[in-house]
């Protein structure tokens, strides 16, 4: 009779095995987890940050009054607006516009309308401004005459 159960035995055994190796590897994969409503969220955000268009230089001039930077980019001086809603960051810290230096170096997210402005998402400062420029302030109007 042990000469019968032995094989059994061995079967059951292995069976076992199996089912906690299976249960182990169900527990660690990610996929069997939930994502929430924010997850997803957050998700979706920034995968459409990934696909904005994207531009690196100094910045050349702010105006105030207008809502725009000049950055000096590879490709020449460009302008672009931004809003109330625009990120801005230096390091892990969100700043305002008027923290932002002439001569500093910035990382900024943009988007591109119909009529054809670049509209400023989100801003990231990167390293000191350089020493010597001259503060940011509002750009004298060409249409005022001295």
């Amino acid at each position: 009779m042990n000469v019968a159960r032995q094989p059994v035995l061995i079967f059951f055994l292995a069976a076992c095995l199996m089912c906690v190796a299976s249960a182990t590897v169900r527990s660690e994969d990610s996929t069997n987890r939930v994502k929430s409503a924010t997850d997803l969220a957050r998700e979706q955000a920034r995968q459409q940050r990934q696909n904005l268009p994207f531009a690196k230089g100094t910045l050349k001039g702010i105006d105030f009054l207008r809502h725009e930077l000049k950055l000096k980019t590879v490709d020449g001086v460009r302008t672009f607006t931004y809003t109330p809603r625009t990120y801005i960051f230096r390091d892990k810290d969100k700043v305002t516009v008027d923290k932002l230096k002439i001569g500093e170096i910035i990382a900024l997210s943009f988007n591109t309308g119909n009529d054809g402005v670049s509209t400023v998402v989100r801003i990231k400062a990167y390293g000191p401004p350089v020493p010597g420029a001259p503060p940011p302030g509002p750009e004298p109007s060409s249409s005022l005459s001295p």
